[in-house]
């Protein structure tokens, strides 16, 4: 799988979002929106996006300070496969930040994610940027 191919599905799932629920960043002034309850929806598509792995939601990393990345595409049980880890934010500004959480954490041995991504999810201009591991 390429970075392209990987962006595609990311921004499939993203607009799969966004079209099946138009309302998502309708809440009353009483309700704020969090990036987990974004990410939960998320998840969803982006499992669609890429069946024939698993793909889970804040899983704590013990032997990595307990760090927990918002989303992982991989299969259970093994770092032979880990492909994509997922970071999300709900502006722009917190991406440059989260590229080298990805770098520094999630790329290292023993976890070697093939793929991270950074998806900025709003009402407005929502983003993906995908990155590969060279290691």
């Amino acid at each position: 799988m390429t970075t392209e191919e990987i962006k595609t599905k990311l921004e499939i799932a993203l607009r799969r979002l966004h079209d099946s629920q138009p309302d998502l960043f309708a809440f009353t002034p009483d309700t704020n929106q969090t990036e987990w309850n974004l990410t939960h929806h998320l998840a969803s598509e982006i499992h669609r996006a890429f069946p024939d792995h698993h793909c889970d939601v804040d899983v704590a990393k013990p032997n990595f300070h307990n760090r927990r990345p918002d989303i992982i595409v991989h299969w259970r049980g093994t770092h032979e496969s880990n492909l994509l880890v997922i970071e999300l934010k709900r502006a722009q500004k917190d991406a440059p930040e989260e590229i080298e959480k990805i770098k520094n954490f999630w790329f290292q041995s023993p976890l070697n994610y093939q793929y991270g991504a950074v998806i900025v999810v709003n009402d407005e201009n929502s983003k993906v940027v995908v990155i590969q591991n060279e290691d």
